[in-house]
């Protein structure tokens, strides 16, 4: 064992900052740096190293305490944490819809108990366009770094205390390491566990371990590579490293994370060992500006997604505009040197004992963030702003039963049919009007719905969510009960489901073959905007947007859905057609308050004006 004395590398700031500038232009415009997210990897594999280093020599020489660790964790981690968290809540507060800052107090009260991965892998992909705007999607790393440092102490203590293993510590750590892998090869879906793998922390712990490994094996064998040696590999550990980070989509490949993420760690860690004896990159990674921006690379981590999710939450998802796009960096900037000076060096060095600083630093502004949140959660929620006010929500899980089916309408109905309503969000979104109507009718009908998740009967794909999948087995096993078929999806679902629109005269054949009545809805469409928030934002910053609800989306969607309506009609004449479109205000209101949820759903305030319009125009549902 080599017990040497652990020095600053400027180098290893160096590399933070190629990390840190990594993931923040991936989250500016992905087409800077296509993988630049792998800076998170970097970062895991950094924090792996340093940390261990820490902790084996203080094992190693019998001075380690989980108190003094956990107070150095709460020192250097939490206060410029608890800033951003009371920020952005504040910000999110005054900018946001009440519909949206739920969402974002819940992150928030998850981020406080460092469980921000296991929240934001059930609401799903990383990569879609409405985790844009939330405040603290970010968190999800600090979480799981700090699960790896609630679990890790312990392993490592239990190695150095444990006679055989002290003797074999890489090993031993290389065979736990080899488990997680193992674990990334196990389709969750498949055991009815439906969380998006990205955040999980079994497959991040793997890149954190890494770090610890590497840190490890100096310790017991050390650095045998000469200053040439080291020279040539830092170059091709960079070079690989700079390919990952440009390489395309490195998230679509199978097992990311997992097996897939040992490359960008290895590539790190090489870089890490090389560059302790190398010379020109090492030069070039200490040099003072890359440093500097190194050193201040987790307050450069935290803000920059905050004020980059609330100016698209302003000015909507995607690529912002150059002006906004320079005043957001410009504030980044601003609010990391600020966070850094003022918070992170102020509290880094404290001298308060381990019960205070917890007491200070974590419990009260804990406390208080989840007071706060809660507050916020008695919040009256205007009924424009609802999907469902009065009854559960429709969830994929009461498809399990037929005791849980959810029923609308009129529930003392005798009429002679049994009536299903089927599909993804637009179906959902209907019930309002199914109450309303099937009262005037004289029927009640089940109601099946899912997210993101048409009624097809051969739909079956890897990416398929756990509810989706049930819906359709049940809707499968079940359908032949109901008299009458009533189908609302969305018609953006023929742009991502693969042979959408024979899929979707398939299913309707095979009704119409075992004698069903068939009716497809266009319940809404998409908008140009999100009204409800145009309309609080403009509000709010006394500003007017100028861009129309029914513009050039609107136009193309419309289109898109007379095309499908008019293929259904020519293969089955028999399929009654019904479009609410028409019922649907150029401007988006009825009485001036917006009839949308969002850019493509109603709201509970808006099914129930479409249906007494519907019933005011002398239209009948079923007859």
């Amino acid at each position: 064992m080599i017990l040497k004395k652990l020095t600053y590398r400027p180098d290893i700031d160096g590399l933070r900052a190629l990390a840190v500038l990594s993931v923040i232009l991936f989250h500016i415009n992905p087409q800077y740096m296509p993988s630049g997210f792998l800076g998170v990897d970097i970062f895991f594999v950094i924090s792996g190293f340093l940390i261990t280093s820490i902790i084996y020599k203080e094992m190693a020489e019998g001075t380690f305490t989980f108190a003094n660790f956990y107070n150095r964790r709460i020192k250097r981690i939490l206060p410029v944490f608890f800033v951003v968290l009371f920020t952005g809540l504040l910000i999110a507060w005054y900018f946001f819809l009440v519909r949206d800052y739920y969402g974002t107090a819940n992150s928030a009260i998850m981020a406080v108990f460092f469980l921000s991965n296991i929240y934001f892998s059930r609401l799903g992909d990383y990569f879609d366009v409405a985790a844009e705007q939330r405040p603290f999607a970010h968190i999800w790393s600090l979480s799981v770094e700090e699960q790896f440092y609630f679990i890790f102490p312990l392993v490592l203590l239990f190695i150095f205390k444990n006679k055989y293993l002290k003797k074999h510590k890489i090993g031993a750590l290389i065979v736990g390491g080899g488990i997680l892998l193992l674990s990334s090869f196990v389709n969750l879906k498949k055991i009815g566990i439906d969380l998006d793998p990205y955040y999980l922390p079994h497959l991040r712990m793997i890149e954190l371990l890494s770090g610890a490994i590497l840190s490890v094996f100096l310790f017991e064998k050390g650095n045998r590579l000469t200053t040439k040696q080291s020279n040539v590999l830092v170059i091709i550990a960079l070079l690989a490293l700079l390919l990952f980070l440009y390489l395309k989509n490195f998230f679509v490949f199978p097992y990311f994370p997992g097996v897939l993420a040992l490359l960008p760690c290895i590539a790190t860690c090489l870089l890490i060992l090389a560059n302790e004896k190398g010379k020109y990159i090492k030069q070039l990674f200490s040099l003072k500006l890359i440093v500097w921006i190194g050193k201040i690379s987790y307050s450069l981590y935290l803000w920059h997604w905050l004020v980059l999710a609330i100016f698209r939450y302003i000015y909507g998802s995607g690529a912002l505009a150059i002006p906004q796009l320079i005043i957001a960096i410009i504030l980044i900037l601003a609010l990391s040197v600020l966070s850094y000076y003022a918070v992170e060096q102020v509290f880094r060095y404290n001298k308060l004992s381990f019960k205070k600083n917890l007491m200070f630093f974590y419990i009260l502004p804990s406390l208080v963030i989840v007071a706060f949140c809660y507050k916020l959660y008695k919040t009256e929620v205007p009924e424009y702003l609802m999907k469902f006010p009065h009854y559960p929500p429709i969830a994929c899980n009461s498809c399990k039963d037929k005791e849980t089916l959810m029923t609308f309408g009129d529930l003392n109905s005798n009429y002679p049919y049994k009536i299903l309503f089927a599909g993804d969000s637009n179906t959902a979104h209907l019930v309002p009007f199914i109450e309303v109507v099937g009262k005037k009718e004289g029927w009640k009908a089940d109601v099946i719905s899912a997210g993101n998740c048409p009624f097809l009967f051969d739909y079956q794909h890897k990416e398929t969510k756990q509810d989706c999948i049930t819906m359709n087995e049940y809707l499968a096993k079940h359908y032949k009960e109901y008299d009458i078929i009533i189908l609302s999806n969305t018609i953006a679902e023929d742009t991502y489901i693969p042979n959408f629109r024979q899929r979707l005269l398939n299913t309707i054949k095979k009704l119409l073959q075992e004698g069903k009545k068939v009716y497809l809805i266009n319940s809404s469409s998409v908008y140009d905007i999100d009204l409800p928030k145009i309309k609080h934002i403009e509000k709010t910053l006394g500003i007017r947007w100028g861009i129309p609800f029914k513009g050039e989306k609107y136009q193309q969607n419309t289109q898109h859905w007379n095309v499908i309506a008019s293929m259904v009609k020519d293969h089955f004449p028999e399929v009654k057609i019904i479009d609410f479109l028409p019922y649907i205000p150029n401007d988006g209101c009825i009485n001036n308050i917006p009839i949308v949820l969002d850019i493509n759903h109603l709201n509970s305030y808006g099914a129930k004006k479409i249906a007494e319009r519907f019933i005011q125009d002398g239209k009948i549902m079923i007859k």
